[in-house]
């Protein structure tokens, strides 16, 4: 007795699955068609996710980067801006020939000379 070893070939259009076990070819050939297309479908959802995912991600980058930009500008601008009012202020502070400020001490004096409707003898 001899056995054969080769493995058996069969025809891949007669081929069914267990699911397709006793439906006509023609069920079985539908059926398969619509398994195809679930799977296909799948797949280009999860493609067009993944896509989405990084163009919105490549979107916010882009975002981060120019408003970090601006507020960099912007940053600059405070300094800038604080610097002068520094200045100013330390100008007022030593007072007489460079700049006169505000404060309370001006609103004593213009209330003691009578000028300023706080009591006119200058006690708040």
């Amino acid at each position: 007795k001899s056995f054969a070893v080769a493995p058996r070939m069969e025809d891949p259009t007669r081929y069914s699955m267990s699911k397709d076990k006793g439906k006509t070819q023609l069920q079985a050939e539908h059926d398969r068609q619509r398994r195809e297309y679930k799977r296909e479908h799948k797949a280009a959802m999860r493609e067009l996710r993944l896509d989405s995912a990084f163009i919105e991600n490549e979107r916010r980058n882009a975002k981060n980067k120019a408003d970090s930009k601006a507020r960099e500008i912007r940053n600059k601008n405070f300094a800038w801006l604080e610097q002068e009012q520094a200045t100013m202020n330390q100008q007022v502070r030593l007072g007489g020939g460079l700049l006169k400020g505000g404060g309370v001490g001006v609103a004593k004096a213009k209330a003691k000379s009578g000028k300023l409707g706080i009591k006119k003898g200058g006690k708040f």
